[in-house]
């Protein structure tokens, strides 16, 4: 007889990332040379050259350090943050799991505004916790009512809340003000606030600052910033004490000495995250200013992607892959007639483009 698994695992479902990894098992209209992938929103440019430089050096007969230590040394001087309050991490992910690991119990109630990243869910489920959302309204284009939030989140009692900012898929992001009524409202809670695509946002507020709460956990991903999605690079802000808390859970070795180096040489290149926005930034006003002139719902973003309503998301997915365009199906978040994007190369986006009208003229 086969052992079985604790029954809330049993019943798991694995979260759907889109991507070219999930979209190339079950089509064959894809193809990775001549496929244009729009769907995962990593920095489109790809690492700098010196980071590839640092990738052909590094030691691979000896385990890495444990701690990422000369990385977190970096990410403190850059961030000024004490290292004590930095943990590296196999991607931002990790650290989420981390988390729910350490900080809730099985019956925890958690909070998680939705549509967001579906790994909020999962890490809680995996821990038994109780899962409470809280759906936001397309009418709204999808913001979040602070005051009705607290609200809602308060009658929980919740161990733990998840806000990701800007928030994955929607690209809506919070303010200050609100954030900080947030963490004001739950002194006991833990808030784990997911800032992966923060270094593409505009007009993005310090969230150092805030750090001097005790219940704030704030996680980022080197992995989006320096296109670095193969090597798995995060890392996490905190203070001294749920730091130390989630290295207990942590396991050894968990940042490989490839994404150790990587990480290391990006955080040298402090202009490359600036000239990369920049050009994302006019590649994704070009992309939402014809999809709009097409007649298109699109939402507004305050980061590297966009949402827009493509009525049948499957069907225009499959539409797009058929020309060689890639984009996110986001039925998975609930989102059925949504489509979103992270723009590529300007040439990318003028094939993009042209694939729609195509598309649109029966072609």
């Amino acid at each position: 007889m086969l052992p079985s698994p604790k029954p809330h695992i049993e019943n798991i479902k694995p979260v759907f990332h889109g991507g070219a990894g999930f979209i190339k098992r079950e089509n064959a209209e894809y193809n990775d040379l001549e496929t244009l992938d729009f769907s995962t929103c990593c920095n489109p440019y790809g690492p700098p050259k010196i980071v590839r430089m640092a990738l052909r050096k590094i030691d691979i007969e000896h385990y890495p350090d444990p701690e990422s230590g000369k990385l977190i040394r970096l990410l403190s001087n850059k961030l000024g943050i004490t290292p004590d309050s930095l943990i590296a991490g196999s991607g931002s992910t990790e650290l989420i799991r981390l988390a729910a690991s350490t900080y809730f119990s099985p019956g925890d109630a958690v909070v998680i505004p939705c549509p967001t990243y579906g790994e909020y869910e999962l890490a809680s489920t995996i821990v038994n916790a109780r899962i409470e959302k809280f759906y936001v309204n397309e009418k709204d284009d999808f913001k979040i009512d602070c005051d009705e939030f607290i609200s809602f989140a308060k009658s929980q009692n919740p161990a733990g809340i998840f806000l990701c900012n800007p928030n994955n898929p929607t690209g809506q992001y919070l303010g200050l003000s609100y954030m900080k009524k947030i963490l004001k409202s739950f002194p006991d809670t833990l808030i784990i606030l997911d800032e992966a695509y923060i270094a593409f946002t505009d007009n993005a507020w310090d969230s150092h600052s805030l750090l001097k709460r005790n219940n704030l956990l704030i996680v980022r991903s080197m992995t989006k910033d320096y296109g670095i999605a193969g090597l798995r690079m995060g890392y996490g802000m905190a203070s001294a004490a749920i730091v130390a808390n989630l290295k207990k859970v942590r396991p050894p070795w968990n940042v490989n000495s490839a994404a150790q180096a990587a990480g290391e040489a990006a955080l040298s290149c402090d202009d490359y995250l600036t000239q990369c926005t920049d050009r994302i930034r006019r590649s994704k006003n070009y992309l939402t200013g014809e999809l709009a002139n097409m007649g298109y719902k699109v939402i507004p973003t305050s980061t590297n992607f966009f949402l827009f309503k493509a009525g049948d998301a499957n069907h225009f997915q499959k539409r797009m892959l058929a020309k060689g365009i890639l984009v996110r199906d986001c039925t998975s978040f609930g989102l059925p007639e949504y489509v979103r994007v992270a723009p590529l190369k300007r040439t990318h986006c003028q094939r993009f483009i042209k694939a729609v009208k195509e598309m649109r003229a029966g072609n």
